[in-house]
């Protein structure tokens, strides 16, 4: 490996399920990039071959990804970089230089592509100008309703991409086509993250007429936001969809309805607190969309058969991995947060770029 180029270090997020957590090191500096917690809850990334770091930048603002922040003194207490969204959510005290949603900026002389990711509120992937360039993805999704994509378009020989749902290829549409069988027999509940698909799913349950919607506060707040802060976010046209969402949706006030509320995996909020009496109920249905996150509820329920599970999408298909690939001409690729047995079936869909999950990938 030569060792002037820069490099890729791969702390946790490739080869299974797990807190993201990258770092890049470039021009006499470490930059780590996320930094989570979870699956399951409490597991965090070792992050002493990392320390310390010159900086921390954060794709976005769920768990996975920022769930680890308690780390950041075993860092060195880096400056943090994000999004004014994702910045505007994370512990009092933690103050964040600000990364644009869309545009080109600077990490410590660096530079860096920002663009909306189409997975949550905030959300961007990065394009680092460092060696034959490098695209990290965090999460993302190029088929939402609701949060916009900016497909970067940037030339990156190297790309850190997020291939949670590996060779799957179902669209969205059929998402929403499983979930309208759930509709109408019923009380139902949907456990979502209210900063993800939740919103997203909300719209969809509006734009195709329904109006018994109802969601807890965590959801209002997230509506809210979406109207006014982090509107940035949205694709064309959505604000005015979103106020009208805002003013039908109604508190959760028992079980009616299609109720939405999080968190998604029942561990904690609104759901933590409906579901020990939402599941002795057999008139009510419970359904996740979503990864079911080992040791939480969730799981609990839907092994035991209490609650149903279907898959509303909030990842790439492979289909727009291979998209995405192509247009910025990676040559090597890093599958993450997938298992490290769907390596082959990557590396074939993917080539000629090489598809790897070595621990460390020069840039």
């Amino acid at each position: 490996m030569d060792q002037n180029r820069p490099l890729l270090r791969l702390i946790s997020g490739v080869g299974k399920k797990g807190p993201a957590c990258f770092a890049i090191e470039a021009r006499g500096k470490r930059l780590v990039i996320d930094l989570g917690e979870g699956p399951p809850p409490g597991c965090l990334p070792d992050v002493a071959a990392i320390a310390p770091a010159d900086a921390l930048i954060l794709s976005h603002g769920h768990k996975d990804h920022i769930g680890g922040l308690s780390l950041l003194a075993q860092l060195g207490n880096p400056p943090v970089y994000a999004t004014e969204i994702v910045a505007g959510a994370l512990p009092k005290g933690l103050t964040a230089r600000t990364l644009p949603v869309q545009g080109m900026s600077e990490v410590l002389g660096i530079a860096v592509e920002t663009g909306r990711n189409g997975h949550a509120p905030g959300g961007i992937w990065l394009n680092f100008t460092i060696g034959n360039g490098f695209l990290y993805t965090g999460d993302y999704s190029a088929e939402s309703v609701l949060y916009a994509y900016d497909p970067p378009a940037r030339a990156s020989a190297t790309a850190l991409i997020d291939c949670s749902y590996s060779d799957y290829q179902r669209p969205l549409a059929e998402s929403w086509s499983e979930l309208a069988t759930h509709l109408g027999k019923g009380p139902l509940l949907l456990p979502v993250p209210a900063n993800g698909r939740g919103p997203e799913i909300a719209l969809e349950l509006m734009r195709h007429g329904l109006r018994d919607i109802f969601i807890d506060d965590a959801m209002r707040k997230a509506l809210r936001q979406l109207a006014d802060a982090a509107k940035v976010s949205l694709g064309d046209g959505l604000v005015q969809q979103i106020e009208r969402l805002a003013q039908i949706a109604q508190p959760i006030d028992g079980p009616r309805g299609v109720m939405l509320a999080a968190s998604a995996d029942g561990a904690s909020g609104a759901t933590a607190r409906l579901l020990p009496e939402f599941e002795r109920s057999g008139e009510i249905a419970i359904l996740f969309t979503g990864y079911i996150n080992p040791n939480t509820p969730a799981e609990r329920l839907s092994k035991s058969g209490r609650a149903q599970t279907m898959r509303w999408n909030v990842h790439p298909r492979l289909s727009d991995t291979v998209t995405l690939v192509r247009n910025v001409q990676a040559r090597t690729v890093i599958p993450a947060f997938c298992d490290r047995d769907q390596l082959p079936k990557l590396s074939a869909a993917l080539a000629p770029a090489r598809v790897t999950m070595d621990a460390v990938v020069a840039i």
